[in-house]
């Protein structure tokens, strides 16, 4: 047996036979204006979004790529290598990823940095590497670039090189090899010819291979080395050979060989 609800109807009603619609309260008229705001605020994000799509499809894309700095290799090699795609969206080129490539597969480029320019232009600054520092066992030599990146082996040493005699892969060593040069740099002794570093306690340099200098602790360094270059450019004669010994941090002293 069905049970039907019986629907009791106003005067108004009963006189149209029509039930009028149910009053909605103001709780249910503000949910429903909410919703509509935030339908409308989507729509119009929607529509923003796909407007600034459409704008980087069309105008950020790469026109042009610029290749500066390098002396060895030609812009098209660096270009046809990297082979970005034509009118790839520049936001989507992946800088690390080139500069990373390039500085592995071209053995004599030392660093590279990719510039995006807005809206539609690639720039990469190439830095070459320069055979700066070697190491030898005797019968052959490895060069090394200006980031201590290896280069190629040779059965003769490279013009104007530094000769560093340690162990390429001794982290310790290596740091204050570093630091050595960095003091070089610092106080512009720039003739330097060799550098040997047996540990922290025998630290020995070459001056315009004919001056041999010994450091001693790596104590002092700084002072020493700002020592060394004031006889270096005020006592000794161009062409004469000696050692200057800088063992002592408050006195150093020159022998003429």
């Amino acid at each position: 047996m069905i049970n039907k609800k019986k629907v009791k109807l106003n005067k108004a009603e009963q006189a149209t036979g029509v039930q009028s619609p149910k009053r909605v309260s103001r709780k249910t008229l503000r949910r429903r204006r909410i919703i509509k705001r935030a339908l409308g605020m989507l729509g119009i994000v929607l529509v923003a979004a796909a407007a600034i799509f459409a704008a980087m499809k069309l105008l950020f894309v790469v026109r042009t790529t610029e290749v500066k700095g390098s002396e060895i290799f030609t812009a098209k090699e660096i270009t046809d290598f990297i082979a970005i795609p034509e009118e790839e969206n520049i936001f989507r080129v992946k800088s690390d990823e080139i500069e990373q490539l390039l500085v592995e597969e071209f053995t004599y480029i030392d660093n590279v940095q990719v510039i995006k320019r807005l809206p539609d232009r690639i720039e990469i600054n190439v830095e070459d590497s320069t055979e700066s520092f070697f190491t030898t066992d005797g019968e052959k030599y490895t060069v090394y670039s200006q980031s201590f990146k290896k280069l190629r082996n040779s059965t003769e040493p490279p013009v104007n090189a530094v000769w560093l005699d340690i162990e390429m892969d001794n982290e310790e060593k290596m740091s204050l090899v570093k630091n050595m040069l960095d003091l070089f740099s610092k106080y512009e002794q720039n003739d330097i010819t060799k550098i040997s570093v047996s540990d922290e306690n025998m630290i020995k340099a070459v001056y315009d291979n004919r001056i041999e200098i010994d450091f001693g602790t790596v104590l002092d360094i700084d002072y020493k080395i700002k020592m060394c270059k004031k006889i270096l450019d005020e006592k000794i004669p161009e062409e004469e050979k000696g050692t200057i010994d800088a063992t002592e941090g408050g006195e150093v002293v020159y022998k003429r060989q």
